[in-house]
């Protein structure tokens, strides 16, 4: 083989285009950026959270929650029920532990153990804001299950968008479509805990909004590749170059 020839891996490349070889390094990881989504959800949950039961937001909740309360079937009542069965801890643990083992099958453990802290991380945080809010729940005599605990944020409608978003996430979802399994989950399931006369409509909002801006909270958290020098971001692979007589 000519002086001039390099052999790098299998092939052979001429020694004057040895400069477009990708030279060897540790790949890097930086954070992802953090998304204005996350600041405008956070925003808007403290403007929830800060209204006052007279508020033009809390004659809302009372009217619509009397009007719900008013309208109420059997039949609604039993599938509110059991819509709302689905956003216990129970449930929620299994759906997490399936989509936790798909996600190791996919890309390792750290991405099968993302959504279990995502969501443990993220009730422990919502229970100590319920806590700091402290909002009162509808008149007990509107109850038609036992709730514990303050009202705002939701508790079962945080629970099914986390499990919902990080569960997708976890999955490769795209963007769009975590939010939008969030968005979905936090609906139905809040939807059901105001038929049930337990929280105001603006609970179920604030819950989603905490959900939102808790999962793009954890996903700026997570490292992403750093782009390489060629631009591409993408794995550099090195290549034993030497000479050959």
């Amino acid at each position: 083989m000519p002086a001039h020839w390099v052999a790098t891996g299998m092939s052979c490349v001429p020694a004057a285009g040895r400069a477009h070889l990708h030279l060897p390094h540790r790949a890097a990881t930086q954070p992802c950026r953090l998304s204005g989504g996350c600041v405008v959800s956070f925003a808007l949950l403290a403007v929830v959270a800060a209204q006052p039961p007279d508020s033009w937001l809390g004659r809302l909740d009372a009217a619509v929650t009397g009007t719900i309360a008013g309208s109420r079937t059997a039949a609604a009542v039993r599938a509110a029920r059991a819509v709302s069965a689905l956003a216990e801890p129970g449930p929620a643990a299994v759906v997490l532990t399936a989509a936790a083992a798909v996600a190791v099958r996919r890309a390792g453990w750290q991405a099968g153990c993302g959504p279990l802290l995502a969501v443990g991380a993220g009730m422990m945080a919502r229970r100590k804001l319920s806590a700091v809010v402290a909002r009162q729940r509808p008149p007990v005599e509107l109850w038609l299950a036992e709730p514990a605990g303050f009202s705002l944020p939701s508790k079962h409608t945080a629970l099914a968008a986390l499990t919902a978003g990080a569960c997708a996430g976890a999955l490769g979802a795209s963007y769009a479509a975590r939010h939008a399994a969030a968005l979905v989950a936090a609906v139905g399931v809040g939807a059901s805990r105001v038929c049930l006369g337990v929280h105001w409509p603006s609970d179920v909002l604030a819950g989603w909004l905490f959900s939102a801006g808790w999962l793009e909270l954890y996903r700026w958290l997570q490292p992403r590749p750093a782009a390489s020098a060629t631009g591409t971001g993408g794995p550099v692979h090195r290549g034993a170059e030497r000479r050959r007589p």
